[in-house]
């Protein structure tokens, strides 16, 4: 699998399965029948309602958890919440997140990235990140952040 060298040193997959609008069943096979033909990067959201079941699917596939590249993204309801990550590690039933993102410049987004780089200096995330920010936005975080994003995640298909 080829993979892109982030920032940090941090070694992500350039393929992998996304999980939005997917129920938490089809969630759960999907992860699960996509780690068994290959791919090793999984893409969810607190937003999709389903980490649960995308960390069941990992569980299932019988891969060691440093195989899977793991890649999930705050809610703004959650940016000022103090235990965000930890319910999101929770919720997935794993000890680290390799890519966590800001899922989008709502609310107080600056407290959700200040919560981001809190988890990445534990060592609960390995990379830090931001989803559908705009040029201005992203000048923003880079203005106050001790520790800058690694990715940019951007939604592009011909809707779009």
């Amino acid at each position: 699998m080829e993979c892109a060298t982030l920032n940090n040193g941090v070694k992500m997959p350039m393929a992998g399965i996304g999980t939005f609008l997917l129920s938490p069943e089809e969630a759960e096979a999907s992860v699960l029948s996509a780690l068994q033909c290959g791919y090793r990067l999984i893409d969810t959201a607190n937003a999709y309602m389903n980490e649960k079941a995308v960390g069941r699917g990992m569980k299932r596939s019988g891969l060691a958890r440093e195989e899977i590249f793991l890649e999930t993204k705050l809610w703004p309801s959650f940016y000022e919440q103090e235990d965000a990550v930890d319910k999101t590690l929770q919720r997935l039933d794993v000890d680290y997140i390799d890519l966590l993102l800001i899922h989008q410049p709502a609310g107080n987004y600056i407290a959700g990235y200040r919560q981001m780089e809190k988890a990445y200096k534990a060592g609960k995330v390995k990379a830090i990140g931001l989803s559908n920010f705009t040029e201005q936005q992203i000048q923003e975080i880079l203005d106050i952040c001790e520790v800058k994003p690694a990715v940019l995640q951007t939604e592009v298909h011909p809707y779009s």
